[in-house]
């Protein structure tokens, strides 16, 4: 088993979802389907009709390409905001970008648009295992 840093969608669209975090490669978080990790590609939107969804905040609120992480070392991860509507990093603004140094002491929690948020945690992930098994 692998310890990984893990994104774990705990509010709005996101909510339930869970993403593995890959050495040097950079994931972007968005609205728009050229997003790694769209909103577009959630149960929670694709359950929507086309009503819902043009009404839906916690969708329109999320910029296209709104944040990018990256998974350099357990000493950095690296979080830039993409979005003018801003990006929260345990509940502070994340002007340009944010190094994330503690993962392995720590979760930490990355809120955007109306609702979303992640918690950004070390999981264990087991060969040929898709969920994440929490180390809390």
């Amino acid at each position: 088993m692998n310890r990984v840093p893990t994104l774990i969608g705990i509010g709005g669209p996101f909510k339930g979802e869970v993403f593995y975090l890959d050495y040097l490669r950079p994931l972007v978080v968005g609205r728009s389907r050229q997003a790694d990790i769209s909103v577009k590609r959630t149960p929670h939107y694709r359950a929507q009709n086309e009503h819902d969804r043009e009404s839906d905040a916690d969708t329109k609120t999320i910029s296209a390409k709104h944040f990018q992480i990256t998974f350099f070392n357990l000493k950095s991860i690296e979080l830039k905001n993409l979005s003018v509507n801003g990006t929260l990093l345990d509940g502070l603004p994340v002007k340009d970008a944010a190094l994330i140094q503690d993962i392995s002491n720590q979760p930490h929690e990355i809120q955007f648009g109306a609702h979303a948020r992640f918690k950004l945690a070390l999981c264990e992930r087991e060969e040929n295992k898709d969920e994440p098994l929490p180390l809390e």
